[in-house]
């Protein structure tokens, strides 16, 4: 029954009083890896484990096979002062049995550490607030750290630091950041204005050209990261969906909150249509891994994941190949996900959890592919959620390592060989190997220290091998190489394989070579394209573009119909050319005439209207109206001004909107009409305002085209338009929109009129109306008067109501609400009796004697506001119908104390109007003019010309003491609706 939408980060809420308690203790270390269980023909072995290591939040391995590993004893109380005792030690496998035997303390003075990678003669650790480099001295001795980056967050965050450090395939150093971890990231010294913005999403730092971005945005806590046989990026997240596949520049689903962009105007999905868990709210898939919740493990175990290792050795049977392992912490295993292309990208496909801990303290952090081709989990081991919030045990931790029968253990050192050998290397099916060789060539190139023959060497690979995996090794190589020609790019760009097209593509337009001839060879080249995967990468690449160059590939895409009908595609497009509007409205507006991309079309014209110079061109946007005759630029160029007129304050008609409202009348569709009929509305057209005041009221009309005449009419708070509302609450087709939309007018006969017809009026038209009498203060009292008569029922009225009334802030009505309905207690102290309280009146005995249908009918009064079951409600908290709801200690402990944990995107915010009125709700989303609200009833755009106050509060939309406002049998009556296996009719009257 909460309102958190999935709940809140699986990183920043402390285990519950009344979670599944895990063994006191984990199996003993030398028992652990063989209580695994794993397919036939795998083995587990336990590479090492406390008290050599402990803490164990990330690793890597050198070019000699030796395993880096972080230990971080910061958490969970991160040091702001950059002092600490983390350390990072070196463990090694002499003898090649899969279990190390020499370790070397390399650190032991850092602090919160949660990433790491090695490379360029140097160790590189995520150490909030900085990205730091400690040079690796002789005799594995650490030198004078460096500080390359800095300003990640260490104020709005305990647990969604930055991690998962990794090269790419294109020699940039890749890591993860969470949505708490509000970050304006450069060198030491950058002043904020040059600083890049980032929370939740895809990072990368270039080591030798020292330039940081933002690779992409999105989800929630992404902790892993990983490269695909074809170097495409895949993150698992914690929390929303758990696997996403990345496209540089994209911008994603995130599980709250703003984009970073604000004219994104729409976000892409996770590549996953199944979850490792059966739903419900987040803390239902606790204790799946060792005898709890059968549903949850069925699915996959739960709903947090971390650490992302895709399979490229060849150690496991082929099948695994180009799959993903993800550590799956609420159900102590190790998920698998296959990768299956479509045709513009990728989509998760679900296999068969691959490993068993069998131990409820089981918390897999990072994973990753060994030397020998052996997979590496490290263990957290310990209990609560992937961590304890409070405290953590810090003398443990175990790293285990899978092999399918025998491994042939590391013999070299990748770093020795000669510039032919690790040439050689990217042929090879170990792409550990093929990774190291690679970074160990860039290094040398950075040096100077590169053989003569080698980027000739890695031409040929390009050039002469059938495989694409082979030949973009070798393009990978020699862009990490810094070779890469104009030539050769502007050539691959009509290459036979479209992997290789779509890297061409990516490349020219990142590359240090960029130049006019490869974008006027793009924009040729994409004209005839046929494959959406390679028009995909093509408009992924405009972002990298300088913008004298962006246009050209750009008009070609935007003119490409494969693009036009694909909406992800449309929206990669529209995230590349965004940035070339912004610079260039005129040619933005210019271009809308001839543009075929309906997204592109809709988007120009929210952004054209977004900026300071927006009166200018609304009056553009007006000429195109009345110059095309064109249907669809006309209804988009509409739409997209109504949308971003919404919430202003009496927007004034441009210059020329007569005439171009006289042309869609005459010559355009329907559709078309109506949307300039409500953009003519937003200008104050009287003809307008009198044709949709006539439409109101007839009853002949569609009761959709008269609802929508409302929800039009009433930000214009025409004088008498209250009275007409209040006649309408006899037409049952307009009844409810009338009862919503009162509340925007302080007009005094609303109250006796909704009191009125209260009898005759639904549950749900019930709930709107005691909503509607809590907006204002002369409204609330004659809602008291009417409970305290008995008119209106007290039971009628819901906590989340009452609480609206308090917001009113009006001293004598809060005290008449206490002695009229009672007073609303916070329960947080007292969850653990009111559990217990419920537990024992609602057993099963109790439910079997409950009238479903009634629970039906508190469910639409009480719930269906926020939630919905069956198909009715409203999307603001999770969908009910596949959630726990047969589990009673679920429903009690989101109910009783539902504002437990709740970040600030999901607290209730109070908005104080101008004219007297309060709105209660979380804020969806804001611009400069507006602020979108969900109340508990309504969607609302308040002017922020309008808000006189804004007060956040620290509670959830989902108030406390639901319960307390029900008698005992209703309570029953709503658990046994929530346990229903279908839908229940709706109780007679």
């Amino acid at each position: 029954m909460r309102t958190v939408l999935l709940a809140l980060l699986l990183l920043t809420a402390p285990a519950r009083a009344a979670d599944p308690q895990p063994a006191d203790k984990p199996i003993p270390t030398r028992d652990a890896a063989k209580a695994m269980t794993v397919p036939d023909g795998f083995k587990v072995t336990l590479f090492a484990g406390e008290p050599d290591v402990v803490q164990p939040i990330a690793f890597t391995f050198d070019d000699r096979g030796r395993m880096w590993v972080v230990e971080c004893l910061s958490y969970p109380i991160w040091s702001k002062d950059g002092k600490g005792k983390d350390r990072v030690v070196i463990l090694e496998d002499t003898d090649g049995d899969g279990v190390h035997d020499k370790k070397t303390v390399f650190l032991d003075n850092g602090s919160n550490l949660s990433g790491i990678e090695l490379g360029f003669g140097g160790v590189w650790l995520c150490s909030s607030p900085n990205l730091l480099f400690v040079p690796i001295l002789e005799g594995d001795k650490p030198g004078k750290p460096e500080v390359k980056l800095d300003g990640w967050n260490m104020i709005d965050t305990k647990h969604n630091i930055f991690n998962s450090l990794v090269w790419g395939p294109d020699g940039w150093l890749y890591g993860c950041n969470g949505i708490q971890a509000k970050a304006w990231v450069g060198a030491p010294g950058t002043p904020k204005d040059k600083r890049t913005y980032i929370d939740c999403g895809v990072w990368r730092y270039h080591p030798t050209e020292k330039r940081f971005e933002a690779f992409a945005h999105g989800t929630t806590n992404p902790f892993g990261l990983d490269f695909n046989d074809h170097g495409e990026l895949f993150i698992t997240n914690c929390v929303i969906d758990h696997l996403f596949h990345f496209a540089p520049g994209a911008h994603y689903e995130r599980m709250y909150g703003q984009d970073a962009n604000p004219h994104t105007y729409g976000l892409l999905k996770s590549c996953v249509d199944y979850r490792h868990w059966a739903g419900g709210d987040w803390t239902s898939s606790r204790g799946t891994g060792v005898g709890g919740k059968p549903e949850h493990s069925d699915a996959g175990g739960g709903h947090a994941h971390s650490g992302a290792a895709i399979y490229l050795a060849d150690n496991f049977p082929a099948e695994y190949r180009n799959t993903l392992f993800t550590a799956n912490i609420h159900g102590n295993r190790l998920n698998n996900d296959g990768l299956a292309r479509t045709a513009s990208g990728y989509k998760g496909v679900r296999r068969k959890d691959f490993l068993f801990a069998n131990d409820a303290w089981f918390r897999g952090i990072c994973v990753k592919t060994g030397p020998e081709g052996g997979l590496y989990v490290s263990d957290w081991c310990d209990t609560g959620e992937c961590h304890n919030y409070d405290k953590a045990d810090t003398t443990n931790g175990r790293i285990y390592r899978v092999v399918y029968k025998n491994a042939n253990p590391l013999k070299t050192d990748i770093s020795k060989l000669p510039d032919a050998e690790l040439v050689k290397l990217q042929l090879s099916p170990n792409d550990w190997l093929v990774r190291k060789a690679r970074r160990v060539l860039q290094e040398r190139a950075a040096a100077g220290k590169l053989e003569k023959t080698t980027p000739d060497a890695l031409r040929k690979i390009l050039k002469d091998e059938t495989d694409t995996a082979r030949r973009l090794r070798g393009l990978w190589a020699l862009e990490a190489i810094a070779v890469l020609k104009e030539g050769e790019l502007i050539g691959l760009l009509s290459d036979r394989d479209e992997t290789v097209r779509a890297w061409a593509y990516r490349l020219g337009a990142q590359c240090r070579t960029g130049s006019d001839a490869i974008a006027h060879t793009m924009s040729a080249r994409i004209a005839g394209e046929r494959s959406p995967f390679v028009l995909a990468a093509a408009a992924s690449a405009l972002q990298y573009f300088d913008l004298k160059l962006v246009w050209k590939p750009a008009e070609s895409l935007i003119a490409h119909r494969t693009v036009r009908d694909d909406s992800t595609l449309s929206f990669l497009l529209w995230y590349g050319v965004e940035q070339w509007y912004s610079r260039n409205p005129e040619s933005a507006l210019t271009s809308l005439l001839i543009m075929e991309n309906p997204l592109i079309r809709r988007n120009t014209v929210r952004l054209l209207l977004a900026r300071p110079d927006a009166n200018e061109h609304l009056v553009g946007l007006v000429k195109v109206i009345a110059t095309t005759a064109s249907d669809a630029v006309q209804l988009d160029v509409l739409r997209g001004i109504r949308e971003s007129l919404a919430g202003k304050k009496s927007p004034a008609a441009p210059n020329g909107w007569p005439e171009a409202y006289t042309h869609v009348r005459k010559f355009s569709a329907n559709e078309a009409k109506h949307e300039a009929e409500a953009v003519a509305v937003l200008f104050g057209d009287k003809d307008a305002i009198a044709t949709l005041l006539k439409r109101v009221t007839d009853t002949s009309a569609k009761p959709d085209e008269r609802r929508a005449a409302v929800e039009l009419l009433a930000p214009r708070k025409l004088p008498d338009f209250a009275k007409t509302l209040q006649a309408l609450l006899s037409d049952a087709d307009l009844r409810g929109a009338a009862i919503r939309t009162l509340a925007s007018f302080a007009d005094t006969g609303t109250p006796a009129a909704l009191i009125r017809a209260y009898p005759k009026l639904t549950p749900e038209e019930k709930a709107d109306a005691v909503q509607t009498l809590a907006a204002r203060v002369g409204f609330a009292k004659e809602l008291l008067d009417a409970i305290e008569k008995g008119t209106i029922p007290r039971t009628d009225v819901p906590v989340v109501t009452a609480r609206q009334v308090l917001a009113l802030n009006d001293k004598a009505l809060s005290e008449r609400l206490e002695k009229v309905w009672g007073k609303i207690t916070p329960v947080a102290k007292e969850r653990a009796v009111l559990m217990k309280k419920w537990k024992d009146v609602l057993t099963e005995d109790t439910v079997k004697k409950a009238d479903v249908a009634n629970g039906r009918a508190l469910f639409t009064k009480n719930c269906a506001s926020c939630h919905k079951m069956f198909g009715e409600g409203q999307a603001v908290g999770p969908e009910l119908t596949g959630s726990q709801r047969s589990n009673l200690e679920y429903v009690l402990e989101n109910v009783l104390d539902p504002s437990a944990v709740v970040p600030n995107e999901y607290r209730m915010v109070n908005f104080s109007l101008a004219d007297d009125r309060v709105v209660s709700g979380i804020v969806l989303r804001e611009t400069k003019d507006a602020v979108t609200v969900r109340t508990v009833n309504d969607t609302l755009t308040v002017p922020v010309a309008d808000i006189v106050t804004r007060k956040q509060t620290a509670l959830s939309i989902m108030p406390e003491g639901l319960f307390d406002a029900m008698k005992p049998d209703e309570v029953r009556d709503l658990i046994a609706y929530l346990r229903a296996k279908e839908q229940v009719p709706i109780p007679k009257k």
